[in-house]
């Protein structure tokens, strides 16, 4: 088999942040699930992304050359270590779960999620051709064009010719070991509740993985690794440090789940007083600041996508509890530091093409409410009406098309989006239930000048428009009406870079919700190009707030995501709908 691509770094990066990508959101709908504080999760998972990259990085590097790859000549160093990454988020781990509280179900999903995310990752490695195989000749062997790793090694140890069109055929080792963490993963996942600790799953999961990473290096070329390559008694020292640690976390394993009654987590999750957050948040930001040239972008895009909603929902709280009125204004200005802080770490990675096509992929998901009104009487003080209540349950995904056109003095931008998904509507009196599915096709414009912009389309197809309403009847199923076609438009006042208002009706797609919104915001680019945007808004038909970020992370990959907080106005239901979630990436090309 073999395996030419132009770019095999964009694959890598692809594959690293689907890795972080599927944590972030399976983190995330098991912590709805759980009712656990959002706030908190997402400085769990800023710690975690943040140690895992530090980790992933001084893990190659030796100890005395930490203080030049960080500070002095950080492209001496471009080397990444799995096991590295493993280990130091551990520690992010134990650090954000001490500090918030989280107990046994939140150790257990990082126990089975952590591998698997490796075993994404490993397929970047698998097309960028690195930690490849030792050569081999059966059917499974993978060839490389010059440019790789693993073409470039074999010529340097003499075993090609520099004009080898491809390498010799190696072991797809990479493949073998994303397929054997996917499986580890999943045992993990199905046994987790067996043990009797709260720490025991995660103790087996990383003995499983340094069982494997012993058991791989049998297929691996020593000269693709970016460690020693010392033997003794037939093994490779790196090799015997990948036993060690197995035999260390089974013996520990034993040990915590026979021989102790020590638990080493206890209690419930909590949110902690919100002047706490303020130092976290503090000290995360330095931390960023620190390593900020040893991070790639795409490496700092997995941490900031979540550390800035974790700042926006510190300051919601701030401003949504009254007991903290006092302490506004010296808190805003620790909270938004960070942010002026994280535009500082983040490169400009603004095309300076004036022209270019763009593909987005997303999906939304999660829940909202409505009450319908009707059978209108008389009371005492006027007309009143008898009510219903319905919850509506949604996932939906979505991909979009575009054509964008830049001069010194506009952007303009046309283009279609299609989405579809399902809603499930339950009317909270009766709990009788019904799903469907809902599409819909979305042409628009936009153009956008410094100071202002503006937009228009139309969204036609098995439309939704779920809203409080009055009706003059008894007829209920007037609460799911559904349309054919309905409009949506966009106006914007203020220049993107530094600070605009905008209200829109509908602009949400290929993401969208499974009904039409109206919203308006404030947002920023902290000085950095248009490509980048952290908004506040409130979206007037929910009644609730949101906040939402967007970055290019490189100069064809981009990335938008978007939380809609908990609706208030339903919790005397005792079913009031959690928060919503909108994701969504795309790919830049055809510049010109």
């Amino acid at each position: 088999m073999e395996i030419t691509i132009a770019n095999p770094k964009v694959l890598f990066k692809l594959f690293y942040l689907l890795a972080f990508t599927f944590i972030f959101i399976v983190v995330l709908v098991k912590s709805q699930k759980r009712g656990y504080h959002l706030r908190s999760v997402l400085l769990m998972l800023t710690t975690i992304s943040l140690f895992t990259v530090i980790g992933s990085r001084l893990f190659t590097i030796p100890v005395t050359e930490w203080y030049t790859a960080i500070y002095q000549n950080p492209e001496m160093f471009n080397n990444r270590s799995s096991i590295g990454g493993l280990l130091f988020g551990l520690v992010g781990l134990i650090i954000s779960q001490r500090i918030f509280g989280f107990n046994r179900p939140m150790l257990d999903l990082y126990a089975w999620m952590g591998i698997v995310a490796i075993g994404i990752i490993k397929f970047g490695c698998l097309f960028n051709g690195c930690c490849y195989g030792v050569p081999t000749n059966s059917f499974v062997g993978v060839q490389y064009p010059p440019g790789t790793h693993a073409h470039f090694n074999q010529w340097v140890s003499g075993f090609i010719e520099n004009t080898a069109a491809l390498s010799s055929p190696i072991h797809p080792v990479q493949l073998y070991e994303s397929l054997l963490l996917f499986i580890a993963g999943f045992v993990v996942y199905k046994t987790h509740k067996k043990w009797k600790k709260n720490a025991s799953a995660l103790l087996f999961s990383l003995s499983l993985f340094f069982i494997i990473r012993f058991g791989i290096e049998f297929v691996r070329d020593a000269q693709g690794s970016q460690f020693n390559n010392l033997y003794y008694f037939g093994l490779r020292s790196y090799q015997w440090s990948m036993l060690g640690y197995a035999f260390l976390f089974i013996l520990l394993l034993y040990i915590y789940e026979r021989r102790t009654k020590i638990e080493w987590v206890k209690g419930l999750q909590n949110s902690p007083y919100i002047h706490a957050d303020f130092i976290y948040v503090t000290i995360i930001a330095i931390l960023i600041y620190t390593f900020k040239n040893l991070f790639s972008p795409y490496e700092l895009a997995v941490i900031w996508i979540k550390f800035i909603p974790a700042i926006m929902l510190s300051l919601y709280y701030l401003y949504s509890d009254s007991r903290l009125k006092r302490y506004r204004f010296i808190t805003t200005v620790i909270l938004l530091a960070p942010l002026y802080v994280l535009a500082q770490t983040i490169p400009d990675k603004t095309l300076e093409s004036k022209y270019y096509k763009r593909i987005d992929v997303g999906g939304s998901f999660g829940n909202f409410a409505n009450s319908v009104n009707y059978n209108p009487q008389e009371g005492e003080c006027g007309t009143s009406y008898s009510s219903q209540y319905f919850k509506q349950v949604y996932q939906v995904g979505g991909l979009g098309y575009s054509n964008v056109k830049i001069d010194e003095k506009k952007t303009f931008t046309y283009g279609a989006n299609i989405s579809g998904g399902n809603i499930k509507s339950t009317n909270l009196q009766t709990q009788e239930s019904q799903s469907e599915f809902i599409l819909a096709i979305n042409p628009y414009l936009k153009l956008d000048r410094k100071w202002i912009g503006g937009g228009i389309g139309l969204q036609l197809g098995k439309l939704r428009l779920n809203k409080d309403e009055f009706y003059n009847s008894d007829n209920i199923k007037d609460a799911q009406k559904e349309y054919n076609v309905l409009p949506e438009f966009y106006l914007r006042v203020g220049p993107r870079k530094y600070l605009d208002i905008d209200y829109n009706y509908g602009f949400i797609m290929p993401s969208a919700f499974p009904t039409l919104q109206s919203r308006s915001s404030i947002g920023s680019a902290f000085g950095l190009s248009e490509d980048y945007s952290l908004r506040y808004g409130r979206i007037w038909n929910l009644e609730t707030d949101y906040i939402a970020a967007q970055a290019l992370i490189t100069k064809q990959f981009g990335i938008n995501i978007m939380y809609v907080f908990k609706e208030q106005q339903f919790d005397y239901l005792g079913d009031s709908p959690s928060g919503k979630f909108v994701l969504s990436v795309n790919y830049r090309f055809g510049h010109r």
